[in-house]
């Protein structure tokens, strides 16, 4: 049976342990930057210029593409020549449409070399119907101001590496603030590396035992909200539940040839604004030989309302406090997924199981590890999108 870590009256280090599965005790679319687009027709392109344009706004450092035609019957004049546009910016965007009514034939491009992408907020889509300005343009990287814009479209801030038992760091995803905790907090835990970059992060070697207790050793993870350190990362979390529009999230992850007594979890806490209520948790991975916290309910090969795979649900206490874990069955490892927390948090209530609080505190990902040698294990993207 699983026990955790108690949320009162502990010290500042067994804080750190995570909401606790296994056996164990403890526990939109980032529209890319890029110029507004001219007015022009199918080929008026953003203010980068289209296929030869110049750099888009605030990325290339050259001299801005010529404007499109205007489109009016038959296209609109043809453009001045691109700029050099050889400074790469970050992300490419789509310029905003022209706003012509029919043109039928498009303005010519600018000559210039193509320009980088830009970094700054993106462009709309196209408006007009002469054509969407920025046809020949870069589209848009995904994404919304809060910096859940799908997986793999991160921009990431924050790098390092640690072999410290308790590294507590910020790090950022689009410009988005989370925590990364190394969290070697089980009684059995005896060394480990990890290196991160943004929200993404790999345990490069990992060694330590099962707790007597059944506690994993560490549970390394990258987390939005108020959660089990001291520091809150400004990411949209906590936020009350019936504030709450969606809740969206993504986390891709690699075993990378690890088979070993680990899972790949979601830890999701609900409280209140004075604290704590309850877990929830999402295993991608359950590892032979170890279970969730509980026990399996009669809810088993279930699905979740917009969420994709089939799981079973284990329900219990973890010191007093109540647990749900939605479980992919053993062997059925998902390494990727993206869903709303909210359709777990109404799955949960369908079922007539018990949801204590009001507001999401905390959603984090990472790997409950009960013993090594673990290599290379590896979160390689993780948003949470709070509206």
């Amino acid at each position: 049976m699983n026990l955790r870590l108690a949320l009162v009256g502990i010290s500042t280090t067994a804080l750190l342990a995570a909401a606790c599965s296994g056996s164990s005790s403890g526990g939109d679319d980032d529209n890319g930057g890029g110029g507004q687009g001219a007015t022009g027709g199918t080929g008026g392109a953003a203010s980068g210029g289209s296929a030869g344009g110049g750099a888009a706004a605030n990325g290339g450092s050259g001299q801005p593409g010529g404007q499109g035609g205007t489109s009016q019957t038959t296209g609109g004049a043809p453009p001045t020549n691109g700029g050099s546009g050889n400074t790469a910016g970050s992300t490419s965007g789509a310029g905003k449409g022209g706003s012509a009514t029919g043109g039928a034939t498009s303005g010519s491009s600018g000559s210039g070399p193509a320009g980088a992408s830009g970094s700054s907020p993106a462009g709309a889509a196209g408006l007009g119907s002469g054509g969407a300005g920025a046809a020949a343009g870069a589209a848009g990287a995904a994404g919304s101001t809060t910096g859940g814009d799908g997986l793999g479209n991160g921009v990431m801030t924050g790098m390092g590496r640690s072999m410290e038992q308790y590294e507590t760091t910020e790090v950022g995803r689009n410009g988005v603030p989370y925590e990364l905790i190394t969290n070697g907090w089980g009684p059995g835990f005896q060394s480990h590396t990890v290196s991160w970059n943004g929200t993404s992060f790999i345990v490069e070697a990992m060694e330590g035992s099962r707790g007597s207790g059944g506690q994993p050793a560490s549970y390394p993870s990258v987390f939005c909200g108020k959660y089990s350190v001291t520091q809150v990362p400004a990411c949209g979390l906590p936020k009350a539940m019936d504030q709450i529009t969606s809740l969206k999230t993504g986390w891709r992850w690699a075993a990378n040839g690890n088979t070993g007594p680990y899972n790949a979890a979601y830890d999701i806490w609900l409280g209140t604004s004075t604290g704590f209520g309850m877990y929830l948790m999402v295993w991608l991975r359950d590892p032979p030989g170890e279970q969730p916290a509980g026990s399996k309910t009669m809810f088993t090969g279930i699905t979740v309302a917009n969420a994709p795979g089939v799981w079973d649900i284990w329900s219990g206490t973890v010191n007093n406090r109540p647990i749900i874990n939605w479980v992919r069955q053993e062997g059925m490892d998902s390494s990727e997924i993206e869903f709303d927390v909210m359709d777990f948090i109404r799955d949960a209530q369908m079922r007539n199981l018990t949801i204590t609080g009001t507001q999401v505190n905390a959603v984090a990902v990472g790997f409950e590890i009960w013993s090594g040698p673990i290599t290379n294990l590896e979160s390689k993207d993780f948003y949470v999108d709070v509206k």
